[in-house]
């Protein structure tokens, strides 16, 4: 790697900090750290609000019991959480049951047909409804737990008969679930004993301590005329559920509820690139990792999931045809974002990962992790 041309980083976030606003990187190769910045008032130790990259750590949890053979991939997501057993799909001929029942394997690649609260059509509108009753029963003490909450999604239609689409919804919350029901913990204590400890991932929850309130990257509005950037405002915050940070949720979301650190999560995707395992301890074997990070759509739903040169599997986007994503990234390559602006990318053929971390209503600029991407991989 010419580490030199990585300085190209720092010019292109001077061109364009007035969209990006806050933001931090890290850059590794061969194990060994060679770029790290924090731009603006972001810090090294800034805590993020995950979003969508709460998913690939909710994967590993289930690896890890599917690995001890007590997570059955092709088992019914009702053997966990009953209230899954009757589920009912908004057909264009209208509600109907399902023609087959929601498999684990499912809520991993997204064909579980569950969609998320505000989607479009007649499914979208039903999780609405769903997501804010339930909102108001866990409040009122009516829902004890994460799994009563998540119990009561089942009662919303799904987009379409499970395994016949994708579509990005809440699967990975039901998958916090049912590794709840296997397990007998909250999903934060199962995470807490099997993942974050093992990686030292010290600051990484679902809530932020009060003691680390201070560290919380500020959330930015979307950029207004010529780039500027503000706080975002309340509405905003409540919509990323960032509005009561410093107290637990109320619910542990498997798929967007957790806060982390640059470091914390750097230590998560070592874990990932040295196939499952961090300082000589293995928290998945590697057949395990491969099959977490492999793609799990066939040719008719890769048509379907519509990201040109990628498939899906594990939460995870994964680089099947470099030409296809017009990327230099290698055939394997992983990554996932966040809707609140972070960024991965493990590239195992490289030894390279790269992680890109800010606070930003709308998520990083597309164009700006392109070019970030364009830059690293320039260098090798």
């Amino acid at each position: 790697m010419n580490i030199r041309k990585l300085s190209r980083i720092d010019s292109l976030m001077e061109k364009r900090l007035g969209a990006a606003a806050w933001a931090s990187i890290i850059v590794e190769h061969n194990g060994r750290r060679v770029y790290e910045n924090n731009f603006a008032m972001d810090r090294k130790d800034s805590i993020y609000r995950l979003m969508s990259m709460t998913k690939p750590v909710t994967a590993l949890a289930a690896m890890i019991l599917y690995e001890r053979g007590e997570l059955d991939l092709l088992a019914p997501v009702a053997d966990f959480l009953p209230a899954f057993a009757d589920c009912k799909v908004a057909s264009p001929e209208g509600v109907r049951p399902v023609a087959s029942p929601i498999l684990i394997r499912n809520l991993l690649n997204m064909t579980s047909g569950i969609v998320l609260p505000g989607d479009y059509g007649e499914a979208g509108q039903s999780m609405t409804r769903c997501h804010r009753e339930v909102r108001i029963q866990k409040r009122s003490g009516i829902l004890k737990n994460d799994i009563d909450v998540v119990s009561k999604f089942a009662e919303s239609f799904l987009m379409f008969d499970p395994g016949t689409d994708v579509h990005y919804g809440l699967s990975a919350d039901v998958l916090g679930a049912v590794i709840e029901a296997i397990t007998g913990q909250s999903l934060s204590q199962f995470m807490g004993d099997e993942i974050f400890a093992n990686l030292n991932m010290t600051d990484t929850g679902f809530y932020i301590r009060g003691d680390q309130a201070y560290r919380q990257a500020v959330m930015m509005g979307k950029p207004g005329n010529g780039g500027k950037v503000t706080r975002a405002d309340t509405r905003t915050l409540e919509r990323y559920g960032m509005e009561d940070p410093v107290s637990p949720p109320w619910y542990e979301s498997g798929g967007i509820g957790l806060y982390s650190t640059m470091e914390d999560y750097a230590h998560f995707c070592q874990m990932l690139l040295n196939r499952g395992a961090f300082h000589g301890k293995e928290l998945i074997g590697r057949r395990t990792h491969a099959f977490m990070t492999g793609n799990q759509l066939g040719s008719e739903l890769l048509e379907r999931y519509g990201k040109a040169g990628y498939g899906f599997g594990s939460y995870f986007n994964i680089l099947l045809d470099p030409a296809a994503a017009s990327s230099s990234a290698s055939v394997g390559a992983y990554e996932c974002s966040g809707e609140a602006g972070t960024y991965f990318l493990v590239d195992p053929t490289e030894d390279l990962v790269i992680i890109y971390m800010q606070q930003q209503d709308g998520g990083a600029d597309e164009g700006l992790i392109r070019a970030l991407k364009q830059i690293v991989y320039g260098t090798l």
